[in-house]
């Protein structure tokens, strides 16, 4: 061993007579041990040092009357168990044994062990402090703590005793370092955390506060961060590609950056790059390297020669240390301790590369081996000692969080918030083994219970949350080869510690997920959905917490999702469950009662997670709600009874309008005018030209009501509204007074149709149902109902470029629905810049949408809420209450050919001539006369969206009295039913069809030889 520095040959035991060779001009001194040492560490006090063997040896050193620092001899520490690491304050000495255990020496150089410390991995010493890193991932600190280098809080300046670092308790640690007052620990991944005391920026943080608890190093993320070396008051990092970081003091030049500043964050020593570290060493005020050429570098305070290069200056940069070796020995390892360096080299045939950088915990590195000895055959004894080992590592955030990492091309070490940096499938290949032994995974299942209650609200560093995405491979391999039951408990518990995670931590889960593939995303998600069917499938329903925790996540896992770039977002049907009817009306029923019930009874999914609900589910709660209301007026018996005998109807008992046929629309809003909300909710009857209608007629009514009130409202004759270039589209016209009581009846009137499950001619863009919902409306909605104005402030914002956007010489000023707009009417006239791009965007869509059009849209909002409950309607996201309110198109004509039955005289096979010469009849019609088809078949010139799957036709033989080429085909509409007379020719059967649908007239049961249309 070469050593030099303060006294540096001195106290050591040598072969023969070594300590008579001089040392040479740089002051090293060559001491032939005839002994390896693999640790050594020095205080200001003492000097202790391991062999290859486990033996401790400790040198005492003191100050001498001429005020030098003197060792004294070399003395062994008797313990029973070897030892595997040292570390010295500067008046103490703690000894690592290979069982785990620490040991501090007393005044009289007994080891005392601390029995609150087993298993340990590592120990370091600051001057006054400890820190203790133990083999499942947990730190212990005790001693000084003034300057918070303890970790616990500004409460707790000091212990005397291990106190557990519970901040850093589910991060997956590998090495603890400590200096002068400062502390820190380094993650798997690379991750360094600092706290203590930080006079000169040795904490790495960018400023010179001191720090209670462990923080992030943040400067130092990404950067392969392999080892810790901390001196006094400054501290050295070394990366996995040999490169180093220091910061802190650099009064004595100790940074290596040329300079004697102090640094307050790291920063990198350049005066090393091209030359690959392999170790570092940090003494009191000096700092050492080792390249992977053997070469020991060294710089900082040289007074007590400790940088080997023979004078006594202040090199602030790295310089090499001439160390006199044989050829065939090369240096294996560098300490530096006090103002003390020491190089320990070995033959080329004994080395071997050990570079400066820590390893896993050996129980993460051996989990896969340890999980196939786990699932193996066993006696007891052993089985016993294997459960110890599975409660170990899961019951250990860290140990768990350690486990499955990317470790193709270093990836792990990117882990950030945007990335988890784990290797899923690999969790996924060693759960499949876990679970295929009954008692191992129930001693899995005990041990997580245990631990997730525990886990922290906010951990130190993102790594701490990478047990949540492991878990949940865990349950997909559970759900999927245990009975369905199996999940629940550890599912309950997973949720319940996801819902204790800070809105931060969630934030970070949810970026990691949608990162992910999408077949892992798909799988996840299932996860939640299949652990829900099974609670939703009991009887009875318990709808308590534990099941809305996990509603939560599942709702957390869609809210990540609408986050994510459209074209890696999941379907949103993805998330929605399979509930059965009796649930809902369930829920529906305890929604309707809430506000009279004094029980604190919440529906479960209703209104609180209805991203779960596909549309069907949504539709049928608002549509049984709306029957409930409307027999509360009265059973529907009731009121059949008056309209089966023509009597008139009791007022209240149902919502009566009474138009003509000549002026349905003014009729309409004259009537809205004249009655009380309140008779909204009430069955709607419908009366045309005083007629009144059969009880089974009067939905057909209803229907005829609103295609033709809408047909009207919407069109240019009425000048409520404004359309786009096309005139394919309408939307609110700016001028309008929001006192024009018209778009009030207008959202009343698309209210009752909802109400009513009616679907309207509502040629409106989707941005309208966005406002009903509470949705900010985007250049998308612009783009649909405008693609000239859309495609154009699209090209401004995305693909100009800002000398472009000058050239074009625009202003915030625009012309919108016939009127000039300043769009920053307290900057007139303000220039369109590349800076102001995406605000002139918004303005210019938010003014179309929203500022222009805000006094009457509220109108036509009040209106509409007026009919429908708002807590119900926002079930629907805005495509759906569109899709809902208009239908879908339906074009598919060689579907409905597929799906039509037959009845009567037409049930034949092979196809009654009659219906095969419909057939060729309908082939022949133009697409409008097919639309007008299905509006004269159905009621409506679209389908309604639910029924798109469901729209069958049924055509039966028409029983007419007389010639049947005199009758026109009747529809009933209700039931979808065509009557077709027997037609004698193709050309009678052409001509009486086209006639029926291109009359507005509506004929019902006495139709005789007219058209017929039958609205039942």
């Amino acid at each position: 061993m070469f050593s030099w520095g303060e006294d540096s040959q001195r106290g050591f035991r040598l072969k023969d007579d070594s300590d008579t060779v001089p040392p040479t001009a740089e002051g090293l001194h060559h001491l032939q041990l005839g002994y390896h040492i693999t640790a050594l560490s020095a205080g200001r006090t003492v000097l202790a040092f391991l062999k290859s063997n486990g033996n401790a040896f400790i040198i005492p050193i003191r100050e001498s009357p001429a005020g030098s620092r003197v060792r004294g001899k070399q003395e062994f520490v008797k313990f029973k168990d070897k030892i595997k690491a040292v570390s010295c304050g500067d008046d103490t000495v703690t000894l690592l044994s290979k069982s785990g255990r620490v040991l501090c020496l007393d005044r009289k150089l007994v080891p005392r062990p601390m029995k609150i410390l087993c298993a340990v991995s590592q120990v370091a010493c600051g001057s006054h402090h400890s820190v203790a890193l133990t083999k499942d991932g947990q730190v212990y600190t005790w001693g000084q703590g003034s300057g918070g280098q303890l970790g616990l809080g500004e409460r707790q300046p000091s212990a005397t005793s291990p106190q557990h670092l519970t901040s850093l308790s589910a991060v997956p640690l590998v090495q603890v370092a400590a200096g002068g007052g400062q502390s820190f620990a380094l993650s798997v991944s690379g991750v360094v955390f600092s706290w203590g005391s930080n006079r000169c920026g040795q904490l790495g943080l960018g400023d010179t506060t001191d720090r209670h608890t462990p923080t992030p190093v943040h400067c130092l993320n990404l950067k392969k961060t392999t080892y810790i070396s901390c001196g006094m008051d400054h501290t050295a990092t070394l990366t996995k590609d040999g490169a180093v970081f220091t910061f802190g003091s650099g009064e004595h030049g100790q940074l290596g950056h040329n300079s004697f500043r102090d640094e307050l964050r790291p920063r990198l020593v350049a005066e090393l790059w091209g030359a690959k570290v392999t170790k570092i060493a940090c003494g009191r005020h000096h700092t050492l390297v080792l390249t992977d050429s053997k070469r020991v570098y060294s710089f900082g305070c040289g007074e007590q020669g400790q940088l080997g290069h023979g004078e006594e200056s202040h090199p602030s940069v790295p310089l090499p240390v001439q160390l006199p070796q044989d050829t065939n020995d090369v240096i294996k390892n560098i300490f530096a301790g006090g103002n003390c360096s020491f190089a320990v080299y070995t033959s080329n045939e004994d080395v071997q590369e050990e570079a400066n950088t820590v390893r896993v915990n050996t129980v993460t590195h051996c989990l896969d081996h340890m999980i196939d000895k786990w699932t193996a055959e066993c006696d007891s004894k052993s089985w016993k000692q294997m459960k110890q080992e599975i409660h170990r590592m899961f019951s250990s955030a860290s140990c768990l969080n350690a486990c499955f990492l990317e470790k193709s091309r270093d990836e792990h070490f990117q882990t950030s918030p945007k990335y988890c940096g784990l290797n899923l499938p690999l969790a996924q290949l060693a759960f499949q083994k876990l679970v295929k032994k009954d008692n191992v995974f129930v001693g899995v299942e005990g041990a997580l219970l245990n631990l997730l209650p525990s886990l922290d609200k906010q951990p130190v560093g993102v790594e701490g949350l990478r047990i949540f995405l492991i878990l949940n491979e865990l349950l997909h391999v559970i759900q999927t080869h245990k009975p369905p039951q199996k999940s629940i408990k550890l599912a309950k518990a997973i949720a319940a510690a996801v819902l204790n995670l800070s809105a931060g931590s969630l934030q970070v889960i949810g970026d990691w997920w949608s990162s992910l593939p999408s077949s892992t995303m798909s799988k996840h998600v299932e996860v939640w959905k299949q652990a829900l069917s099974v609670i939703l499938s009991d009887e009875p329903l318990h709808r308590n917490s534990e099941v809305r925790n996990l509603l939560l996540v599942l709702q957390y896992m869609y809210n990540a999702n609408r986050r994510t770039a459209e074209p890696q977002q999941m379907p949103e049907s993805k998330f929605c469950l399979l509930m059965n009817k009796e649930f809902l009306l369930q829920d529906l029923q305890l929604w309707r009662s809430r506000s009279q019930s004094k029980k604190n009874t919440e529906p479960l999914i209703l209104c609180s997670f209805p991203s779960v609900m596909d549309l069907e589910s949504k539709k049928y709660v608002f549509d049984r709600n709306a029957e409930y209301t409307k027999n509360e007026a009265q059973p529907p018996f009731f009121w059949e009874f008056f309209w089966e005998f023509g009597l008139p109807m009791p007022q209240g008992v149902v919502f009566e309008v009474d138009v003509r046929r000549g002026s349905v629309l003014k009729d309409t809003f004259e009537h809205l005018a004249s009655i009380n909300q309140s008779d909204y909710k009430i069955p709607l009857a419908v009366y045309y030209d005083g007629n009144l209608p059969r009880w089974d007629d009067f939905f057909g009514y209803v229907k005829d009501f609103f295609y033709e009130v809408f047909h009207e409202m919407v069109s240019a004759e009425t000048g409520m509204f404004m359309y786009n270039d096309s005139k394919t589209l309408a939307w609110f016209p700016s001028k309008a007074a929001p006192e024009d009581q018209r778009y009030l009846y207008f959202g009343i009137l698309c209210g009752l149709a909802l109400y009513n499950q009616c679907i309207i001619h509502l040629p409106f863009p989707l941005a309208l149902f966005k406002k009903l919902l509470g949705v900010k409306p985007s250049l998308g909605d612009m783009m649909e109902f405008s693609s000239f104005v859309g495609n154009g402030l699209k090209n401004i914002l995305e693909d100009y470029t800002d000398d472009e956007i000058g050239i074009l010489d625009l202003d915030f000023s625009i012309y919108w629905d016939g009127t000039n707009v300043d769009l920053d009417p307290q900057n007139p006239e303000k220039p369109l810049t590349g800076q102001n791009r995406k605000e002139f965007v918004e303005a210019y869509v938010s003014h179309a949408f929203n500022t222009s059009v805000e006094g009457v849209f509220q109108e036509f909002k009040r209106g509409f809420f007026q009919v429908c409950d708002q807590d119900l309607v926002k079930l629907f996201r805005p495509r759906e209450l569109q899709e809902v309110l208009v239908g879908k198109d339906f074009n598919d004509w060689a579907r409905l050919k597929q799906v039509t039955v037959y009845e009567g005289e037409y049930n034949t096979t092979p196809l009654h001539p009659t219906i095969q010469m419909f057939w060729e009849v309908f082939d022949d019609l133009t697409e409008d006369q097919k639309k007008a088809f299905l509006w004269f078949v159905t009621g409506f010139e679209r389908v309604p969206v639910l029924d798109l799957e469901k729209f069958k036709m049924k055509i039966k033989d028409q029983q007419v009295q007389g010639p049947p080429d005199q009758f026109y085909p009747k529809a009933h509409t209700c039931s979808l039913d065509l009557e077709l007379p027997l037609y004698s020719t193709k050309e009678i059967m052409q001509t009486r069809l086209t006639e029926a649908l291109s009359s507005n007239k509506i004929i019902f049961k006495d139709a005789g030889t007219e058209l017929g249309r039958c609205l039942v």
